[in-house]
């Protein structure tokens, strides 16, 4: 499919590959679109009081229902990777989902960045064989340096899930940017990642990592033993 033109001259390095992306889309902040792996990105983003601010005040607004369906989801999905002991919640919040977890018989350990610290400040007696998190990839500047610290705590053999919505179902169609431009994941200022299959496979290759996608808003990330 043909590649529709970028809207000016101005191009960032891709973060999750480094190929030159052009402009994509401008509004409030500017969206580059790799043209390599077609990761969509934008380095601009809200300041930390605001960040902290949008961040408790999800916490607030957590849907007891939701929480008990993710974690059912989540559950079923690692079931596939075996049974693990100890889990990392990577983004834990308010600890809404880790308690859900816990309460089906896992071994949860809560990391929220604003209450326990970064996780390259941790010392953790073990390593996990399991690291969730949900709604965290999208948020993260540093992408890279996270992952690799994740990489750092997780068992071999063990898994990393991630849960965010993906641009499957349209980054590759030819009113792609329209679609971003009404899509209304775009629309958190806290958001600065945005994944499709072609960009998670590039991610595999970089990294090394075996990456298995489940519909449009969830990956699993498995590590070689």
């Amino acid at each position: 499919m043909e590649e529709s033109a970028p809207l000016a001259d101005d191009s960032q390095p891709c973060r999750l590959c480094g190929t030159h992306a052009a402009l994509f889309y401008k509004d409030a902040r500017s969206f580059y679109r790799c043209p390599l792996c077609h990761f969509i990105f934008t380095n601009q983003m809200a300041d930390s009081a605001a960040q902290e601010a949008h961040y408790k005040g999800q916490w607030g607004n957590q849907d007891e229902a939701y929480l008990k369906n993710q974690a059912d989801n989540i559950v079923a999905v690692l079931s596939r990777y075996g049974a693990p002991l100890r889990i990392l919640d990577f983004g834990s919040g308010s600890g809404s989902l880790a308690r859900q977890l816990a309460g089906r018989g896992y071994g949860v350990t809560e990391l929220e960045p604003m209450i326990h610290g970064y996780l390259k400040d941790q010392h953790y007696p073990a390593k996990f064989d399991a690291i969730v998190a949900v709604e965290v990839i999208e948020h993260l500047p540093n992408m890279w340096e996270e992952l690799e610290q994740l990489d750092k705590v997780l068992a071999d053999g063990g898994v990393m899930l991630f849960a965010t919505l993906l641009t499957n179902r349209f980054i590759d169609a030819d009113d792609a940017r329209e679609q971003f431009a009404a899509w209304w994941y775009k629309d958190d200022q806290t958001h600065v990642n945005f994944f499709c299959n072609r960009a998670l496979a590039v991610m595999g290759r970089i990294s090394g990592w075996t990456i298995d996608i489940y519909a449009n808003q969830l990956f699993v990330v498995r590590k070689g033993a």
